[in-house]
């Protein structure tokens, strides 16, 4: 008898092992398709990814503009919704450093509704500058390790724990100062991370 529950229990546990995963959560594609391409404080153009992102994201949905800045100032904006492949997002500065940037400085800065890490690069005599952040829709946060517990978290829930945390990443153009004052100041909330 004893052994009979225990095989009816292991079956039971490797059927929710199986079939869980394929069960679906909400996405975060509204919040990606939600975002303003224009406002009196900037302009965007969209950008393709490079096809080696494109193949990394797997079924993870990204979308990449060129923004221009009221005043001047130009960054490129990435927003990952990682939801149908949250193992592509990650802490940037390894996507960098495998493009052959070298993370010349790090820091903790302050956004509308949290933190983000802000990073200088080197590559060769070329310059740049990177900031990012994951979003919930109602805080920011820099840690890795907090994407992953919330996403866990909504696995297991069924996506009930709460909205998808997207990883947005404004970089500079490559020797192009960016006041990054501005950006977290006037160009975040005007995408609308408030």
């Amino acid at each position: 008898m004893k052994r009979n529950i225990l095989w009816g229990g292991l079956i039971v546990a490797a059927l929710i092992t199986l079939i869980w995963p394929c069960l679906p959560i909400p996405s975060a594609s509204g919040r990606l398709a939600a975002i303003p391409t224009a406002t009196a404080d900037f302009q965007s153009s969209p950008m393709d990814l490079n096809p080696s992102d494109r193949a990394f994201l797997g079924k993870a949905e990204a979308i990449q503009r060129l923004i221009e800045m009221r005043g001047g100032g130009h960054v490129i904006l990435t927003v990952t919704d990682g939801s149908k492949n949250r193992h592509a997002v990650h802490d940037p500065g390894y996507c960098f450093a495998g493009a052959g940037w070298q993370i010349q400085a790090k820091t903790s800065v302050k956004v509308p509704s949290g933190d983000a890490t802000w990073i200088s690069l080197a590559k060769g005599d070329q310059t740049a500058q990177a900031l990012w952040f994951f979003d919930d829709g109602q805080q920011q946060f820099a840690s890795p390790i907090k994407y992953w517990l919330e996403t866990s978290a909504r696995r297991a829930t069924l996506g009930r724990s709460g909205p998808e945390p997207v990883l947005v990443t404004l970089r500079s153009l490559p020797n192009e100062p960016v006041n990054w004052d501005r950006v977290r100041q006037i160009l975040l909330p005007a995408l609308g991370f408030r």
